[in-house]
């Protein structure tokens, strides 16, 4: 055989996330003018697809992956509560600390173009209703909720075994750090401590909850800081 039998799944995760990370990359592209320009809810809807992509290539299609390829189950991938004390106790602690992160981040002006990542709701581009931004935010839930299953979940769980703890936390954070290349430079840096402690969140508390319920949190919030506060 090519591929040592223990060595395929490693070799599969790691294929999959380069794949899946660059083609996410490089072709989340926003359609916000054209024939579209004077129609509001097109624009929000194409523009939602790097959320949408994210949901998909970071969530649905590695979940399928472990379900049917792997034949394992998600809740060992973080998909699951975890330790309930730790995960409540975790997110507690941390949302104060993420709002304020958000709300001085979104009075940044390195930021204005860069997010909402729907740039059709950037508020250079329009000003939205607070029931399009109630939209806006559900569909943020799918992105985060991919991004994490991706990196704290399927790559991070997926090489533990094989790699040891430390090691799968460092490549993770590495991945999903370089995805955040062309950011001002703040959020790259910051990206590198956030990887590792939702990494670490992850092992600690089983699950990769807290983290998403983090990162779900300081994303709306900037989000509400950049469109209806500056």
């Amino acid at each position: 055989m090519f591929l040592p039998e223990q060595q395929f799944k490693p070799v599969l995760i790691l294929f999959y996330v380069v794949v899946a990370a660059s083609v996410w990359k490089y072709f989340s592209i926003t359609v916000v003018s054209g024939s579209f320009a004077n129609n509001t809810i097109a624009i929000f809807l194409f523009g939602a697809y790097p959320l949408i992509g994210s949901f998909l290539l970071f969530g649905v299609i590695p979940m399928g992956i472990i379900r049917y390829v792997f034949r394992e189950r998600l809740s060992d991938y973080g998909l699951r509560f975890g330790i309930p004390l730790r995960t409540v106790r975790s997110f507690l602690i941390a949302a104060p600390i993420v709002i304020l992160i958000a709300f001085l981040t979104g009075h940044n002006a390195a930021f204005f173009d860069v997010y909402p990542l729907n740039e059709a709701i950037r508020p250079q581009n329009a000003r939205i209703g607070y029931l399009l931004f109630a939209v806006h935010a559900v569909i943020y839930l799918g992105y985060y909720f991919g991004w994490e299953f991706l990196f704290r979940g399927f790559l991070q769980h997926g090489l533990s075994e094989q790699c040891g703890v430390p090691t799968a936390i460092l490549i993770q954070t590495l991945a999903s750090t370089m995805l955040h290349y062309g950011h001002p430079g703040s959020e790259v840096f910051g990206s590198i401590i956030a990887g590792l402690a939702w990494g670490i969140l992850a092992f600690r508390t089983r699950s990769i909850l807290s983290g998403f319920a983090q990162h779900a949190l300081l994303g709306i919030v900037l989000d509400w800081t950049l469109i209806y506060t500056r």
